[in-house]
């Protein structure tokens, strides 16, 4: 068998645009089974929440505004340009409304969407932001968060206990 090592493969920008597409469209699904979720709950179901121990609600601001904020400073990275704020929303659980809910994953989707069409054929990959957990990455280390991020909260839920991610 031979192997050979590309450090610049021919293939890099369709690697890119699949990976963008991947990202954006799983994060698409997230989105659309949080709405779902928040959906069926009830109104005392989605205010629940103290700031240590978080709501449906608060766990759903947090994602749906993690989300857009990933694929903007992923954006601002690809560009080479600096990545503005990187902490982590939290809303009180009073601050949590479904329609504000709604909205927000509207934001999500348009910040993918800008995400996908302005991302540079070739992106800058150099450029790196500290994430508050992982350190140091670049544009395509902070979307590959987004999955990540979605399943540890989904998981919490699902078995009644929080998540640190």
């Amino acid at each position: 068998m031979t192997l050979t090592v590309a450090d610049e493969p021919p293939d890099r920008p369709e690697w890119v645009a699949e990976t963008i597409r991947l990202v954006t469209e799983g994060a698409a699904r997230w989105r659309e089974r949080l709405l779902a979720r928040v959906a069926a709950a009830s109104d005392a179901e989605l205010g629940s929440g103290t700031d240590a121990e978080w709501g449906l609600g608060q766990v759903a601001a947090h994602l749906l505004l993690v989300d857009r904020g990933v694929c903007q400073i992923a954006l601002r990275l690809a560009r080479g340009e600096p990545a503005g704020g990187t902490g982590q929303p939290r809303l009180a659980a009073a601050g949590v409304a479904r329609a504000g809910l709604v909205e927000l994953a509207a934001k999500a989707g348009r910040a993918a969407e800008t995400l996908r069409a302005e991302l540079p054929a070739a992106p800058n990959a150099g450029a790196v932001a500290r994430h508050p957990y992982y350190g140091d990455l670049n544009a395509f280390g902070w979307l590959l968060t987004i999955h990540n991020h979605y399943l540890a909260h989904f998981d919490a839920l699902d078995r009644g206990t929080t998540s640190a991610l």
